[in-house]
C-alpha cells in the first residue's frame, strides 16, 4: 500500500513539474515574439500573473462574503426574535394597565404577520415555547 502511494506522490510530482516546464516554456515563447516596447497591459505574461491573483482574491472574497451572509442572518433572526418578544411585552402591559389597545394599521398587521411566520418557518420549536411563556404571563 506505502509503495502505492509513493509511486503516485511520485507521479504527481512530475506532472507538476512538467505542466511548471510547460508553463515557463509558454512564458518565454510568447515573450520571444513580444516586441521589447510593449506596454504591461498588453503583454500577456503579464496578464496571465494578474489573473491568477485576482482568482485567489476573488477566492477570499467569496469566502468572506459567505461569512457575512451568515453572520447577517443569524442577526436577522436574533433581533426579529427581540422585536416579536418585546411586541408581546408592549401587549401583555397595556393589558394589565387597563389601556385601550388600538388596532394594527394594515402595514403594521403585515409585518407583524411576516416576523411570526419567519420565526415559525426558521425555528418552530423557540416559537411555541414564547408563545407559552406569554399565555402564563398574561393569566
Amino acid at each position: 500500500m506505502e509503495t502505492a502511494v509513493t509511486k503516485l506522490e511520485t507521479l504527481f510530482q512530475k506532472v507538476e513539474s512538467d505542466l511548471d516546464y510547460i508553463r515557463h516554456r509558454l512564458e518565454f515563447e510568447i515573450l520571444k515574439g513580444l516586441p521589447d516596447d510593449l506596454a504591461p497591459e498588453e503583454n500577456p505574461v503579464a496578464l496571465l500573473e494578474e489573473i491568477s491573483v485576482v482568482k485567489s482574491r476573488f477566492k477570499m472574497l467569496c469566502m468572506k462574503m459567505k461569512k457575512v451572509f451568515e453572520e447577517q442572518r443569524e442577526s436577522i433572526k436574533c433581533i426579529s426574535a427581540a422585536l416579536v418578544n418585546t411586541m408581546k411585552i408592549v401587549w401583555v402591559l397595556k393589558q394589565r394597565a387597563g389601556l385601550e389597545r388600538l388596532p394594527l394599521s394594515e402595514e403594521e398587521q403585515a409585518a407583524a404577520l411576516e416576523l411570526t411566520v419567519q420565526l415559525v418557518v426558521e425555528e418552530p420549536s423557540s416559537s411555541g415555547s414564547t408563545g407559552s411563556a406569554s399565555s402564563e404571563e398574561e393569566q
